[in-house]
């Protein structure tokens, strides 16, 4: 196997790489080793990191979005895909499968990595720095269910007829629970759901046009594990793949490998687009200001005393700064 050097420059990079699927499975034999480095525990073992390698090249090969959108045809593009592997697997996330954990969209000539609902909730309970016991499950609200929330006991009730009509879709919930014990069960309205998109471009944005209803859970469980990914390193690396948020501290190895990644992007970049260039700004709307329909209220019946430590359930799970529960 070929050896990786500590200091990968572009012209390094593509000395070894070409483009097409042969520089995918190029990219993938020689930077594997480089890409476990920094790879989450899960993709330590020998076996289960070649696993992943191929279930990735399968992904990237057979991308219809990114053979389109000519990504594998040019350097930058290619190049996008190295990094997105490579953050995919310091999140330790998987590709394909019934129930993928990531994929790939194109966007302005390159590669984006998108983590998926399932993906998020795999982080937060495995991934590096996880803060969960239990891997959470989202469930769907409709406006003809009966949905409670007792905040002393930290329990929920949630019926309906499961052959009947149960009306249009208002809301999603979850259950967190921590490793140290706590519980929370955040909600989060279906409204403000469309809300959240439509500020990040909405309909635009190509995970979307991808799987609207798929986006929809995701949205929604990504405000409701908000509150997690600022005890979870893993979560937070994904919400600043979207979101342009610092990232937070991380191993040696997985520094040097993203500061190198960096400036070789930077470098591709400078040669590829001509003086002057501009990367086209996203196309956002305004949220609109639609009435929002109201989930069942908290079951008042129950007369057992408030737990001191357990935090209120609010949409998104978000205090503002004077201690009461915001919408997220």
């Amino acid at each position: 196997m070929a050896e990786t050097k500590k200091n990968q420059t572009p012209e390094e990079f593509f000395a070894v790489t070409t483009t097409g699927r042969k520089g995918v499975e190029d990219m993938l034999r020689v930077m594997g080793p480089e890409i476990q480095g920094v790879g989450a525990g899960n993709l330590q073992e020998s076996s289960a990191f070649e696993t992943w390698k191929m279930r990735a090249l399968v992904e990237v090969s057979t991308n219809q979005a990114l053979i389109d959108g000519n990504v594998l045809g040019t350097r930058p593009g290619l190049h996008s895909v190295y990094q997105a592997l490579a953050k995919s697997a310091n999140m330790g996330l998987q590709f394909g499968g019934h129930f993928p954990q990531a994929y790939l969209v194109p966007k302005s000539g390159k590669a984006v990595l998108i983590v998926s609902e399932e993906g998020l909730a795999f982080i937060g309970t495995y991934g590096p720095g996880a803060v969960l016991r239990v891997k959470p499950e989202l469930h769907e609200v409709y406006e003809k269910d009966r949905f409670s929330i007792d905040d002393a006991l930290r329990e929920y009730q949630h019926e309906y007829a499961p052959f009947a009509e149960r009306g249009k879709l208002v809301g999603y919930f979850t259950v967190l629970e921590y490793k140290d014990g706590r519980k929370q069960i955040p909600y989060i309205l279906q409204s403000k759901v469309r809300q959240i998109e439509d500020a990040y471009g909405g309909e635009t944005n190509p995970a979307y046009k991808k799987a609207p209803e798929q986006m929809d859970r995701k949205t929604a469980m990504k405000a409701m594990l908000r509150p997690v990914a600022k005890e979870s390193e893993g979560l937070a690396m994904a919400y600043s793949l979207e979101e342009g948020d610092p990232m937070p501290e991380m191993r040696d190895v997985t520094e040097r490998v993203g500061g190198r990644l960096a400036q070789a992007t930077e470098a591709l970049q400078a040669h590829a687009e001509p003086p002057g260039a501009t990367e086209p700004q996203p196309v956002t709307e305004t949220p609109k200001a639609a009435p929002e329909p109201e989930l069942p209220k908290q079951d008042p019946a129950s007369d057992a005393p408030a737990q001191p430590a357990a935090q209120p359930a609010t949409e998104g799970q978000h205090l503002g700064p004077d201690g009461k529960p915001e919408l997220f």
